[in-house]
């Protein structure tokens, strides 16, 4: 009785049977890999002190949008 498939047919079935294992592998081993810990909150002094930068930044720039005239 001869197979019903070629060599090189089931040479490719094998090598898509490993990558599909090897990507099964893979989505397993990302998901059970340590989850990345949170950034650390900044204080309200942190929050404050950028606030502040910002809003002198604003004015400095509508100082110098600001015609010479007013």
């Amino acid at each position: 009785m001869e197979p019903t498939r070629s060599k090189g047919s089931a040479w490719s079935l094998g090598v898509g049977m490993v990558g599909g294992l090897a990507v099964v592998v893979g989505l397993l081993a990302g998901c059970a890999s340590e989850k990345p810990k949170p950034m650390a909150q900044p204080s309200s002094e942190q929050v404050k002190g950028n606030a502040d930068r910002g809003f002198d930044r604003l004015k400095q720039e509508e100082r110098e949008r600001r015609p010479a005239g007013m």
